[in-house]
Parts: C-alpha cells; structure tokens; sequence
C-alpha cells in the first residue's frame, strides 16, 4: 500500500497536524479533558468509569478481563478497584470455579452512581459528534477497529 507522503512518518512532508495517531490522540484528550473536570466532581475518575461501564457490559468480571477491556494497566486496575471497594462502588469475591481469580461486581450504588454520570458522558459525546452523520461514525468505528486489528498482529521488531 501506498501511502500519501504527509501521513508518512519516515516522509520529510510528513506533517503532524496529518497523522492519524496524533489527531486520534488529540481527540481523545480534548474529550476526556472537559469529562474528567465534571467526573471529579462526584468522586469519579475517568478510569472509574471506564471500570464502571465495563462491569455494566458483564455483570461480573476478573480483574484480568477488566483491565484488557477499559484499557489499563492489571495493577493499576487492582489499585483502582480497592479504591472502588472503598467507595462501595463494586464487590469483589474469589471466582467459584478458580479461587486466584478474583471476580468483580458493580454494586447497587456504583450502578446508581453509573446512571447519574451517563447522561453527562452522553452529552460530551453528542457534543463531539456534531455535524458528524452516522455513516460518518460507522465509518470511523470500523476504520478504528481495522486499525485495532493490524496492531494486534506481532510487534514490528
């Protein structure tokens, strides 16, 4: 495949303001910067609730399985969780069928506290969405996940 010369890292016109991985990152900077000053405000990390909206999607799950899924490092995950035990946000027990694995479980509270945050996260997300259609968004969903995809493959060295 041949690629444009500005998106070309190793390409002298290579501009950053072009780079996918630069723009994905910025994106998603500037959409958890505003998020995290209003999560704050109830307790809640973003990581918080990364862990929250994963356990709703699971009912329950190893901490392994959580840190895969919100993206963040396992001993931080288990920082985060004892943190979250904490707060009464989550429970956690040994798994019924392999007492090293720990399963994890979002409590009455930490899905109460879930349903008050969500339409805040909602409105950040139509915020960022504006002017964009929905095949647009279909289209970058699978764009990013082709991408997710060719990354999982063997590390390049």
């Amino acid at each position: 495949m041949r690629i444009k010369k500005i998106y070309d890292p190793s390409n002298s016109d290579f501009r950053l303001e072009s780079s996918p991985f630069y723009l994905m990152a910025h994106a998603d900077y500037k959409y958890h910067e505003d998020m995290n000053v209003v999560l704050h405000k109830y307790g809640v990390s973003k990581s918080i609730y990364r862990i929250m909206t994963v356990l709703r999607e699971t009912d329950t799950a190893s901490i392994g399985f959580i840190a895969d899924a919100a993206l963040i490092k396992r001993p931080t995950v288990s920082r985060i969780l004892d943190r979250m035990l904490e707060q009464g946000l989550v429970t956690s027990q040994p798994n019924v069928e392999d007492n090293r694995i720990t399963d994890v479980t979002l409590t009455p509270a930490g899905q109460e506290m879930l349903t008050k945050l969500t339409p805040i996260v909602n409105r950040q997300f139509l915020r960022a969405m504006e002017g964009v259609s929905n095949n647009d968004l279909s289209q970058l969903v699978r764009i990013l996940q082709k991408i997710g995809r060719n990354l999982s493959k063997l590390p390049i060295e």
